[in-house]
């Protein structure tokens, strides 16, 4: 597969391409780091295994596995070789077919895991509901093309609540985390965009009107990393790019990413390659095979992610058979 390397921030911006409030799609992943979306995800590994992060909690996946993730909801995937592992995912926005589905608007599904909880007949019927549906999704060739898709998430859905534990969140529960997420959003774009300063979580407090503790917490628990952490993952992600895309030298780069010292990018890039930091800079710019934990993912073609669809699905039966 040839496809564009691409990292996200870590508020995702769904769009729908083809279909209002539907987005599905079909991609290899290493790693991607936490973030959260307004849609719901449901998603099934195609190929190669991992671990999924939500909140404080992890499960394993492997070939089959079927996962979901609600709206709003923080999580992350790491591949578990630099392979990466297949997805082909479905994000359906709370506002589908609102004016006659409106329990999509507070719904939360209460278990991420959904292979270990569902039966092998449910399991089943779930992985092959989410096919047809990926599939519809991918064949926009006739004049019924909405029409399929739409009764395909709605059987998928109609199944997926009658296996699968859920509950629909008070409109004050529903509107708290919608503040809570946007909060989220505010500072993750202030940092994304003011790594090269300074930055203080003193400073962020004052603008988000809470105290210093309370943001501490906040971010932690929802980006499972401390404030600290992630204002270095920024800046060592756009170091990276800088070393892969230019010429500069090391100081030049950890100025401009926005570190205070040049030991400090120096050190994350040993631990990062295992490899002194100006052998890092060579072989990044040679753009070596490294074993790299930069966020990386790569999105297939309609074409190939339709014949990996199929491929699994051939497979998948074969096997019970």
């Amino acid at each position: 597969m040839r496809g564009q390397r691409v990292t996200k921030e870590e508020y995702e911006v769904v769009a729908y391409p083809k279909l209002s409030h539907v987005q599905a799609n079909v991609v290899q992943i290493v790693n991607r780091n936490t973030h959260v979306h307004r849609a719901m995800e449901i998603g099934l590994v195609l190929e190669g295994d991992g671990v999924m992060r939500v909140n404080d909690n992890s499960f394993s996946v492997h070939k089959g596995s079927l996962y979901f993730f609600n709206a709003n909801e923080p999580h992350e995937i790491i591949a578990a070789t630099q392979d990466g592992v297949k997805i082909a995912y479905q994000m359906v926005a709370s506002s589908f077919c609102g004016e006659y589905l409106s329990c999509f608007r507070n719904l939360e599904i209460l278990k991420n895991d959904l292979s270990t909880y569902l039966k092998t007949e449910q399991r089943y019927e779930l992985t092959s509901l989410l096919v047809q549906s990926l599939k519809n999704y991918m064949n926009e060739d006739s004049d019924t093309y909405g029409l399929h898709c739409i009764c395909s998430i709605c059987q998928l859905y109609s199944k997926l609540l009658e296996y699968i534990p859920y509950r629909q969140m008070t409109e004050q529960a529903y509107l708290s985390r919608n503040k809570k997420m946007a909060r989220l959003s505010r500072i993750t774009e202030y940092i994304d965009t003011n790594y090269s300063e300074k930055i203080t979580l003193d400073e962020l407090a004052k603008s988000e009107n809470v105290t210093k503790t309370y943001l501490s917490h906040f971010i932690h628990d929802n980006l499972n990393m401390t404030f600290q952490e992630y204002v270095s993952s920024v800046r060592f992600e756009r170091a990276l790019k800088l070393i892969r895309s230019t010429s500069m030298c090391l100081t030049d780069i950890s100025v401009v990413s926005g570190f205070s010292d040049v030991k400090y990018l120096s050190k994350m890039l040993e631990k990062q390659f295992g490899m002194p930091a100006q052998e890092c800079c060579v072989m990044l710019r040679k753009e070596a095979v490294l074993p790299i934990k930069e966020e990386a993912q790569t999105f297939a073609s309609v074409e190939t992610g339709r014949d990996w669809l199929v491929a699994f699905w051939d497979a998948y039966n074969l096997q019970l058979c």
